[in-house]
C-alpha cells in the first residue's frame, strides 16, 4: 500500500505525521511526477515514513530525488536527530538485508533440516567458525524476511544448489562475497552433510519417573529430566550420550556412580558440553599414550576419557536402555522406544554410535573406499542378543535408504565372538550412509564430509564420460569425421584417447575413473579447510522470483550457517581534471582504459597492489589520506580539495572488528564492483562558468576523470557488526520501531559511540582507497602521455563522502533555533553553501562542490552547494541517478554485448572484469539523472555548474 501523499509543491511531497502513530515528524520526498511514480513502485515511501519514528529526529525524514528502496532507509535517503536524546542507525548509513526463499533448507543443531520460513527464535543451527571450518551451533535471535522480484541460482560442480538474493553472502576462500557477485570457476564452501527433513516427536512418556528410587527421581526432575517425554529438549543429548556409551562407554562397577566414556580429545570435549546440557558435571578430558602391539607391530595409541561422577546420571542411562554390566555378558538391543521416534532422533542415535564404533572412511588405492563396519563383542551364550543387535542396526539403517551385507562371524579364540556388521562401499550408499547419518562425538565426521563430495564429483565424471561415449557413436554414425568428434567432445576428463576408443572399439562395461582424476587423499589436501569443502561454481542463472525471501540473525559469532549445503558503508566519489581535451585523448583511448584497467585492481573481492598488515592498516583506518601521502601516493596538498581533508580524526580502529579488518586488508586501493567505477569523462555544458572556473573547469570539451568507490568489504563489515549489535539490544533499550531493518542505537550508550568511531574509521579508508585509485589513475596517464601528472594539470576538483554520518548543527524548527545533530546521508552527499567552515578553504567562499554521477553512457553533474539546501534538507542533495530496475532485471532484459556495442557506437570505450556488471550497469538500469539533477537545481538542494558525459569506463 502507498502512503498517503501530499503534494506541498512543484517538487514537494508529503506523508503526513498522522498516517503511522510512531511518527514523531512528517516524510518529506523531493521528486517530479516521474521520479515520485517510480518510487511508489518499491517500499521508498514507507521506509521514508518509518524513517520518521526514529526517536530524536528533527523537523522531516526526507527522500531525495534519487531515492530508491534500501534497508530500513531509503537509499538517497536523509534523517537529522538529536546528539543527545537521538539515535544512531547504521542501517541509515550504508547497509542490505540478503535472504534466501521459502523452502531452503537450513541444518540445525541435532542434525535436521527445516526450511527457512519455519525456523524460530531461540533455535540452535549448524555455524561455521572460520579460523578454522569447524563447525559450531548459534542461536537464532531474530528472523527477517522481504519481498524479493528475483534470485540467483548457483550450482557447483559437486551438485550443490542453492536460490539467494543477489545481496546474501557466501562463503569463499577470499571471505563473504554476495550471490550476486558470485562467478563460474570461482570456489565456495559447501558442507555435504543432508541430514534429515525435521518431524515433531510423539506426544508420549518414555520414562515416567517410577522406574526410580526417590533420590534419583529427586534428582533428575530438578535437572529438568523426568517425567521424560519425547518432546522434553533434553532428550536428542540423552540419545547421542546413549548412543555412543552403548559402543564406547562403561560403568565402573555395579556399586560405582561413575560413568566413562573414551574417545578423541575433540570428541569428547563436544560429548562434555552434552552432559552440561542435560545440568550434570563432567570431568575435563582426560588423555594418555599406550604402546599398543599388534603382529609384532608397535603404535602408540592414545586413549581419552571423560567420567560423570553422578548415580543419577548412570540410572538414567540404565533406563533408557544402556547395558548395567559388561557389554559382552548383558544382553541389550537398540532401545524399543526409539522405534517410534522421528527420522532425526533414530540418526542421533545411530550417528552416535558409528562415532564410537565404526571404522575410518578410507580408500584402498585412491579411488575406492573400504566398506564401513562395525563391529559387537560377545561371550558365545550371547552371540544370538550380538545378532539381535546389529539387525536392529541394519534396520534402522534402512529407514535411511541405506543397504547392509549381512553380519560376519569372526572367531577370536577367547570365548568371544566378533560380530560385524558391514555396509556396500557403492559410491550412491556411502553417500547416504555419511550424508544422512555420519559420526557424532568423532572428528572422522570432516572425512566422511570430504568423502560424499569426493564421490559425488567422482559420479558426475564417470556419467560425463559414458555421456562423452554415447555421443560419439552417435556422431559417428551420423558421419561426422573423427577430428570433429575429437574437437567436439575432448574435456579435462575425456581426452582424445577416450575419444578415439568410444568411436571404433566400444566397451563392455561402463567407462573408468579417468588416469588425471585425483586420488581422495590427494584431493583432500585442495579442498578441505576443517568440516567445510571447496567446491567449483558451475553455474549462475538469474531467476524470476515473485515471493518472499527469508534471512535470520544469529547470536554471537560466528553468524554463518548452513542452507541448501551452501555456507552462507562509506562510499564516495573523486573528481579530477586535467588539461587535455577530448581530441588530445581520443587517439590514446583505448589504451588509456586498458591502461587504467590494469593498475586499479576491479571487481567483488579483488586484492590490489598494497597487501597490509593489521597493524599498518589500523594507520590507514585512524589517518586517512594523511597515512597515503606520507607513504608517497598523491601530492601534499591534495587533501586540500577533500572533505574532512580526507582524515576524520574521530577514527578509532580498535572499534573494528578484526573480521572487517581482515576483509579490508588486501582489497586496500580497489575499485570493487557494481556500481563503482572509474570514468574518464569530457565537460559537455557548463552552466555557472564563473563557479567552473573556481573548480578548475575552463572550457567545454575539456577532460576530467570521475572515481566512484567506498570502504569496500571493510565498511560492510563494519555496518554488519552493529546493526547485530542494535538488533539483539533495542528491546532492552525500550527502543520499538516499525521496521527492525531500522536497528537504532540510543546515542547515549557506549555501543552507539563505538559505532561512530568504526564509521568514522570506514570512512578513512574509504577517503585513502579512493586517493590510491586516483594514484593509480594519475600514473596510467603518465604511462599512455608520457607526462608527469602536474604537467597534465591532474589537480583534485573533490571527493564527498554520500554514506556516512556527520555531525553537525543545523536549524532545526520554523522559529530558527539551532542544535547539534548527527545527520544520517544514506545515498546522499553533503551540500554546504559558501560560508560554512567544514568546507576545505580553496572552496568556502564558492560552496562546495557537489557530485553527482550518472550511468555510464549518460552525464554526471557538479553543482555548487546553495542555502537553501540547509534549509529544507540539512545542507543535503542527491549522490547519483538511483536505480528504476533490479540488478537481476538488467541482466534479463540487457545482453552485455548489446549494451557494450550500443555505448561504443557512441565512442565509449568500456573494460569490466565480469561481463554481468555491464548489464546490471547499463544506462537503462538507473533514473534519468538529467531529472535528478534539474530537481536539485529547482529546488535549490544545489546548483548546477557543468555537465560532463563518459567516454571511457573501468568497472568491477
Amino acid at each position: 500500500m502507498v502512503p498517503p501523499l501530499r503534494k506541498l509543491d512543484k517538487y514537494v511531497w508529503e506523508i503526513p505525521k498522522t498516517y503511522k502513530p510512531c511518527m514523531k515528524v512528517p516524510a518529506r520526498i523531493f521528486a517530479d511526477e516521474t521520479l515520485i511514480e517510480k518510487m511508489k513502485a518499491d517500499s521508498t515511501l514507507e521506509q521514508a515514513a518509518n524513517v520518521a519514528c526514529l526517536p530524536g529526529i528533527y523537523r522531516y525524514s526526507i527522500a531525495l530525488p534519487d531515492a530508491h528502496q534500501g534497508y530500513g532507509f531509503p537509499v538517497g535517503g536523509v534523517a537529522a536527530v538529536d546528539a543527545n536524546q537521538g539515535t544512531i542507525s547504521p542501517g541509515g548509513i550504508g547497509y542490505d538485508i540478503n535472504c534466501l526463499p521459502a523452502g531452503t533448507k537450513v541444518l540445525t543443531k541435532f542434525g535436521y533440516t527445516v526450511p527457512i520460513e519455519k525456523l524460530f527464535k531461540g533455535g540452535e543451527l549448524v555455524s561455521i567458525d572460520r579460523d578454522n571450518g569447524g563447525i559450531t551451533w548459534t542461536k537464532i535471535k531474530l528472523f527477517l524476511w522481504r519481498w524479493e522480484r528475483s534470485l540467483i541460482r548457483i550450482r557447483t560442480r559437486v551438485g550443490f544448489e542453492i536460490r539467494a538474493s543477489a545481496d546474501h553472502p557466501i562463503l569463499t576462500p577470499n571471505g563473504m562475497v554476495n550471490a550476486g557477485e558470485i562467478r563460474v570457476g570461482q570456489k565456495v564452501a559447501v558442507f555435504p552433510f543432508e541430514g534429515v527433513p525435521y518431524e515433531e516427536p510423539p506426544n508420549v512418556t518414555i520414562l515416567s519417573g517410577d522406574e526410580f528410587r526417590p533420590s534419583v527421581r529427586r534428582e533428575l526432575k530438578r535437572r529438568g529430566l523426568l517425567p521424560l517425554n519425547a518432546r522434553n529438549p533434553k532428550l536428542p543429548y540423552l540419545v547421542k550420550l546413549l548412543g555412543y556409551f552403548i559402543g564406547d562407554g562403561a560403568f565402573n562397577g555395579e556399586r560405582s556412580k561413575i560413568t566413562a566414556f573414551y574417545g578423541s580429545r575433540e570428541g569428547l570435549e563436544e560429548l562434555r558440553q552434552d552432559i552440561i546440557a542435560l545440568g550434570f558435571t563432567p570431568s575435563n578430558v582426560y588423555c594418555r599414550e599406550s604402546e599398543l602391539k599388534i603382529k609384532d607391530k608397535e603404535t602408540i595409541n592414545h586413549e581419552c576419557v571423560v567420567h560423570v561422577n553422578s548415580r543419577s546420571f548412570k540410572e538414567l542411562l540404565i533406563a533408557l536402555g544402556a547395558p548395567a554390566g559388561k557389554k559382552t555378558h548383558a544382553r541389550f538391543r537398540v532401545p524399543g522406544w526409539l522405534r517410534n521416534m522421528p527420522l532425526w532422533i533414530k540418526r542421533l542415535f545411530l550417528a552416535a554410535y558409528f562415532g564410537a564404533e565404526m571404522n575410518k572412511p578410507m580408500t584402498i588405492n585412491g579411488y575406492n573406499f573400504e566398506q564401513p563396519y562395525v563391529t559387537v563383542s560377545k561371550i558365545r551364550e550371547l552371540e544370538d542378543n550380538g545378532v539381535e543387535f546389529l539387525e536392529d542396526i541394519a534396520k534402522l539403517l534402512g529407514e535411511f535408504g541405506v543397504r547392509v551385507l549381512g553380519i560376519h562371524r569372526i572367531e577370536t579364540g577367547n570365548g568371544r565372538v566378533w560380530l560385524r556388521l558391514y555396509i556396500p562401499n557403492e559410491p550412491e550408499n556411502l553417500v547416504r550412509l555419511w550424508g544422512r547419518v555420519n559420526y557424532e562425538y568423532n572428528p572422522l565426521r570432516r572425512l566422511a564430509l570430504a568423502a560424499i563430495a569426493w564421490l559425488k564429483l567422482k559420479e558426475r565424471i564417470l556419467e560425463e564420460r559414458a555421456s562423452v561415449e554415447r555421443a560419439a557413436k552417435v556422431l559417428a554414425e551420423a558421419g561426422a569425421t573423427k577430428t570433429s568428434i575429437i574437437l567436439t567432445l575432448t574435456s579435462e576428463f575425456a581426452n582424445e584417447r577416450f575419444v578415439e576408443r568410444s568411436i571404433y572399439e566400444g566397451r563392455k562395461t561402463k567407462p573408468r575413473v579417468p588416469k588425471n582424476f585425483p586420488k581422495f587423499e590427494d584431493w583432500l589436501k585442495e579442498h578441505v579447510y576443517g568440516d567445510i569443502v571447496w567446491d567449483e561454481v558451475e553455474d549462475v542463472k538469474v531467476e524470476p522470483f515473485n515471493g518472499f525471501v527469508y534471512d535470520v540473525t544469529l547470536d554471537g559469532d560466528p553468524h554463518d550457517f548452513i542452507a541448501d549445503g551452501f555456507v552462507v558503508s562509506n562510499c564516495g566519489v573523486r573528481v579530477l581534471r586535467t588539461d587535455l581535451t577530448e581530441d588530445e585523448v581520443r587517439p590514446r583511448l583505448r589504451e588509456l582504459v586498458n591502461t587504467i584497467f590494469e593498475l586499479a585492481p576491479a571487481g567483488v573481492g579483488e586484492t590490489g597492489k598494497l597487501h597490509l598488515p593489521i597493524s599498518e592498516l589500523n594507520r590507514v583506518l585512524d589517518e586517512g589520506v594523511d597515512w597515503a601521502i606520507r607513504n608517497g601516493y598523491g601530492w601534499a596538498d591534495d587533501k586540500e580539495y577533500l572533505e574532512q581533508n580526507g582524515s576524520w580524526d574521530f577514527a578509532d580502529s580498535s572499534k573494528v572488528s578484526q573480521r572487517a579488518k581482515e576483509r579490508g586488508k588486501d582489497e586496500i586501493g580497489t575499485i570493487g564492483s557494481g556500481n563503482h567505477f572509474i570514468e574518464i569523462q569530457v565537460v559537455d555544458k557548463i552552466f555557472n562558468p564563473e563557479v567552473a572556473k573556481a573548480f578548475g573547469i575552463e572550457r567545454e570539451g575539456q577532460v576530467m576523470v570521475m572515481i566512484h568507490s567506498g570502504s569496500r568489504g571493510l565498511g560492510h563489515q563494519v555496518a554488519t557488526d552493529y546493526i547485530r549489535v542494535a538488533e539483539s539490544k533495542m528491546r532492552q533499550w525500550g527502543l520499538y520501531l516499525p521496521d527492525r531493518e531500522l536497528a537504532a542505537l540510543p546515542l547515549t550508550v557506549r555501543e552507539a559511540q563505538d559505532y561512530l568511531h568504526a564509521m568514522a574509521a570506514a570512512a578513512n579508508y574509504a577517503w585513502t582507497n579512493r586517493h590510491l585509485l586516483m594514484h593509480w589513475v594519475r600514473e596510467s596517464f603518465r604511462r599512455v602521455f608520457g607526462r608527469d601528472p602536474d604537467k597534465l594539470g591532474m589537480r583534485v576538483v573533490y571527493d564527498v563522502a554520500h554514506n556516512i554520518a556527520k555531525f553537525e548543527e543545523h536549524v532545526i524548527d520554523d522559529e530558527g533555533h539551532r542544535a547539534k545533530v548527527w545527520v544520517h546521508r544514506k545515498g546522499a552527499t553533503r551540500a554546504f553553501p559558501a560560508g560554512r567552515e567544514e568546507i576545505p578553504r580553496v572552496y568556502r567562499g564558492i560552496g562546495q562542490p557537489v557530485l553527482i554521477p550518472g550511468s555510464m553512457g549518460t552525464g554526471s553533474y557538479i553543482l555548487v552547494g546553495y542555502e537553501k539546501a540547509m534549509q529544507v534538507a540539512f545542507g543535503t542533495a542527491p549522490h547519483g541517478a538511483g536505480r528504476q530496475m533490479s540488478r537481476s532485471a538488467a541482466v534479463r532484459s540487457l545482453p552485455p554485448s548489446k549494451v557494450k556495442a550500443a555505448l561504443e557506437s557512441r565512442g565509449i570505450i568500456i573494460r569490466s572484469a565480469e561481463s554481468e556488471i555491464i548489464s546490471e550497469e547499463a544506462p537503462e538500469a538507473y533514473k534519468n539523472v538529467d531529472i535528478v539533477a534539474e530537481v536539485s537545481d529547482a529546488l535549490g538542494l544545489a546548483k548546477k555548474v557543468v555537465r560532463m558525459r563518459p567516454i571511457g569506463v573501468v568497472k568491477g
